[in-house]
């Protein structure tokens, strides 16, 4: 009884994260409302913002690390 509730709980969670990931990649879009995709326009925005801000740090710290040499 208690496995059977657990496995549905987590199986509902791996879903939940699978169609969250189809919509990080652009996928399965027409399920979503204006606000909804807002939201993930947003989000996607604020990652890219960070992902930049990594890049650029490792950019200039290879630049530092060449200077160097």
């Amino acid at each position: 009884g208690n496995w059977c509730h657990e496995y549905r709980k987590l199986k509902a969670k791996v879903e939940t994260i699978q169609k969250c990931q189809k919509h990080l990649m652009g996928e399965d879009l027409e399920s979503l409302n204006l606000k909804e995709l807002q939201q993930l326009e947003q989000q996607l925005e604020s990652s890219l913002k960070h992902i930049r801000s990594r890049k650029n740090q490792l950019m200039h710290e290879s630049i530092s690390e060449l200077q160097k040499k």
